[in-house]
């Protein structure tokens, strides 16, 4: 996955200076959790605390902090109601680290790039540090993040630890036809870790997604093969012969999430059959799914398959997050 701190230089590269607004208090009802955070530069944004009158605001605050001249690691706190402050019908109470990073700072951001978690002071002109193993959350009397108030506006911390990267779930998209292109950039939103998968570099686009990485591989049967049994598969290859050894190699490997195969009833009949007699149980045959995607998400456009299928690993992503 792309860590923040990569974007965040790609932002001061090009525009000299990037603020990182994290949402480090949550109490109540908020648009997201404690931990979610945002990139802000003069002319762009990336990733989103929630949207809505709040993100506004930040945006807003951030934007005057990058306007002013730049003093070493300068930050500031918002903390918000968001029903009588911003106007939000979600009643919560949230906290806000707003933290400027430029020119000057960058050399130490170059140093914690490589760090697992990173403790992000509240005030002071320190730069963050590196945490180690520490917990994330504040690091004073307050919950992890997650918890059901997690980051409490009202706690004294001094530090918010939070992680360089968030590690999505393993995907691997077979496929960089039609349906992958239109599918790719999806999938990256769902911040899943996404290896996108074809036997030739001319079958992609020129651009890839943020996050994607992207294997060449003559038998993609052996990528399938070396994957983590955490991970989730779609195949939506060129050819149905190809379609069908992946299916044979993820069935019969030493395990996966989930499995999507992309194709109608009838191709999915006849390769339940095809893979039964060439040894998959059927309780491991039952789990592929065929079509891959919501049934209610109808039409044979890319955008509209690709919608589909999207909609789909997000449910098995929900799923297997709630350890379903």
């Amino acid at each position: 996955m792309v860590n923040w701190i990569e974007m965040a230089r790609d932002r001061i590269a090009r525009d000299g200076a990037v603020v990182r607004a994290s949402l480090v208090g949550v109490r109540g009802s908020a648009p997201r959790e404690a931990g979610a955070m945002m990139l802000i530069s003069t002319t762009d944004i990336w990733q989103t605390i929630g949207g809505g009158s709040l993100e506004f605001e930040v945006m807003a605050k951030a934007r005057a902090m990058l306007a002013a001249p730049p003093t070493p690691w300068a930050r500031q706190v918002i903390s918000a109601a968001l029903g009588p402050d911003m106007g939000q019908c979600c009643g919560g109470h949230v906290k806000v680290l707003l933290e400027r990073f430029g020119v000057d700072e960058e050399a130490e951001l170059v140093v914690l790039e490589g760090c697992r978690r990173i403790a992000h002071p509240f005030a002071g002109t320190a730069p963050p540090v590196d945490a180690g193993d520490a917990e994330i959350g504040p690091d004073v009397g307050g919950p992890d993040v997650g918890g059901p108030d997690a980051g409490g506006p009202d706690a004294s911390w001094s530090v918010f630890v939070a992680p360089v990267a968030q590690p999505g779930r393993p995907l691997f998209l077979y496929g960089a036809g039609h349906i992958g292109r239109a599918l790719a950039p999806h999938l990256a939103a769902l911040q899943l870790d996404l290896h996108w998968v074809d036997i030739e570099d001319s079958r992609y686009p020129v651009r890839i997604p943020n996050g994607v990485t992207r294997v060449v591989a003559s038998d993609p049967t052996v990528i399938a093969a070396h994957a983590p049994a955490d991970a989730i598969h779609l195949v939506i290859t060129h050819n149905h012969a190809l379609d069908e050894a992946l299916c044979h190699r993820i069935l019969s490997g030493s395990g996966f999430a989930r499995l999507g195969l992309i194709g109608s009833a009838t191709k999915a009949a006849r390769f339940r059959s095809r893979l039964a007699k060439a040894g998959i149980a059927p309780q491991v045959l039952d789990r592929l799914v065929c079509p891959v995607g919501l049934p209610e998400i109808t039409g044979k456009q890319p955008a509209r398959v690709a919608l589909s299928i999207a909609a789909g690993v997000a449910i098995w992503q929900q799923e297997l997050d709630e350890g379903h």
